[in-house]
């Protein structure tokens, strides 16, 4: 069976996760605000949970019908249960999964559309799928927002209505390795993305001088040794939501998960600095949970005055908004001079935020990435210290 998937993301973050799913080897990747689709079948969709580390989320289409208004949206649901499948020979037989005997839940945006009540846009959804389970099985499912047998969801854009089922159930980022968290800890698929986005070789140390909790140390760490990211979620209660749908095949995701991931940096070796005790404290916990307690050397210091280890290696920061660095030019002078002076040869991904978006900094990046930290603008910015 194919399916047509929807990898969805950060902004800015989707020709990352178009590159993942190249090295996946799905097929018909296509980019999208906030978004990659692509085609495979369930076990390439469980993969990409598995193994995707800049994703939110891995969704299958279900349909698309017009919905202008909430009798158009009510009509194309309750029509999609009768079609005995999707895509001609391909795709999910929409009624058969959606089966009276499973519970579901349904979520709704929208945008650039007529319809701008999610609840109402939502109910109205459901209302046509409950009415064609009526017309083909002369029952219903029961509605189960907290743990349901099928989390699906609506989105409309420009009066058109899209349905999927997510896969994944919890966000993707729902690692398993965060026990503790800092002010404002930063997300985990933006952390990877800064990764990925460095075209790290592996070699040398990692280097985080304002590590707060840790989270770009992780996740530096498990691209380096090869580690896939659902791996501790793969154990944690809440799983992926795909464990629950009937065409789950444990077997075949246990070998999905026995797959081997290049490992450019087996040996790797982390190194976090925070001015903040409780920080250090937090990086500690979430490094020794996420399994690389022995590679890593935690320092409460001062960012400018630590000196790296022999290098050249990765150097990885995401200075505090309005604090130590994004609201003060001059101080993102200094971490510009920082890098001039103790990281020649080495590689460095700065996360900039702020008004000045690491402009001050002096030095002029490889690469720049537009993206959003949370509701702020950032930029990722890499540095070729030579």
């Amino acid at each position: 069976m194919t399916l047509q998937l929807i990898a969805t993301c950060g902004l800015g973050l989707e020709e990352l996760v178009a590159r993942e799913l190249t090295d996946l080897g799905v097929a018909e990747i296509q980019t999208q605000r906030g978004a990659v689709t692509f085609r495979g079948s369930w076990q390439d969709c469980w993969r990409a949970n598995w193994r995707l580390r800049t994703a939110n989320r891995v969704l299958v289409e279900l349909g698309q019908w017009p919905g202008e208004d909430g009798d158009a949206l009510a009509a194309g649901a309750r029509a999609l249960i009768g079609k005995r499948q999707l895509y001609g020979r391909s795709g999910p037989d929409v009624g058969a999964l959606l089966s009276p005997d499973r519970t579901f839940s349904i979520r709704a945006t929208t945008s650039a559309s007529r319809i701008r009540d999610l609840r109402w846009a939502a109910l109205k959804v459901k209302d046509g799928l409950v009415d064609g389970q009526r017309d083909r099985y002369r029952r219903r499912s029961s509605i189960d927002r907290d743990r349901p047998d099928l989390p699906l969801r609506v989105r409309l854009h420009r009066d058109r209505a899209t349905l999927t089922l997510d896969t994944s159930g919890e966000p993707l980022d729902r690692r398993g390795y965060r026990v503790i968290t800092s002010q404002a800890p930063m997300r985990e698929q933006l952390a990877a993305a800064c990764v990925l986005a460095a075209d790290w070789n592996g070699s040398g140390p990692v280097v985080d001088p304002m590590c707060g909790s840790g989270t770009l140390l992780a996740e530096a760490a498990m691209v380096a040794v090869g580690r896939a990211p659902g791996t501790l979620r793969a154990n944690a209660p809440f799983g992926w939501a795909f464990e629950r749908f009937p065409s789950f095949d444990s077997d075949a995701f246990a070998r999905i998960r026995e797959e081997s991931i290049p490992a450019p940096g087996p040996d790797v070796e982390l190194y976090g600095i925070d001015r903040s005790p409780q920080a250090i404290g937090a990086s500690r916990a979430n490094l020794a949970r996420a399994g690389f307690k022995d590679r890593a050397t935690l320092t409460t210091g001062d960012a400018f005055e630590f000196i790296p280890p022999a290098g050249p290696g990765l150097f990885l920061v995401n200075p505090a908004y309005g604090e130590r660095l994004a609201e003060e030019p001059l101080q993102w002078k200094r971490l510009g001079d920082l890098l001039k002076r103790h990281y020649t040869g080495w590689r460095a991904v700065v996360l900039a935020g702020g008004d000045t978006l690491g402009k001050p900094i002096g030095l002029k990046p490889t690469r720049r990435i537009p993206v959003k930290n949370g509701p702020l603008e950032a930029r990722i910015l890499i540095f070729d210290m030579y």
